[in-house]
């Protein structure tokens, strides 16, 4: 079974320049998350890589599906 991407939503980072945009966790380290950004917003481009802090980056609760994982053809 392949694993979901876990989806979560940015906050209260880079004086609210990326607040309420989607991201993926690619990462956890021990001081925050490595992430990519679902959405483009200003200076910032969909596929992005940020670094959070813990505090910075909300994990949704469920994870979704409707992020493809790659060729699922059997």
């Amino acid at each position: 079974m392949p694993k979901h991407p876990i989806i979560g939503t940015i906050t209260d980072v880079f004086d609210g320049a990326l607040d309420g945009l989607a991201a993926r966790l690619v990462r956890r380290r021990k001081f925050g998350y490595t992430v990519e950004l679902l959405e483009s917003r200003q200076r910032y481009q969909a596929g992005d890589i940020v670094y959070l802090s813990f505090a910075e980056f909300r994990l949704q609760q469920e994870p979704t599906q409707d992020v493809p994982l790659g060729d699922t053809s059997s």
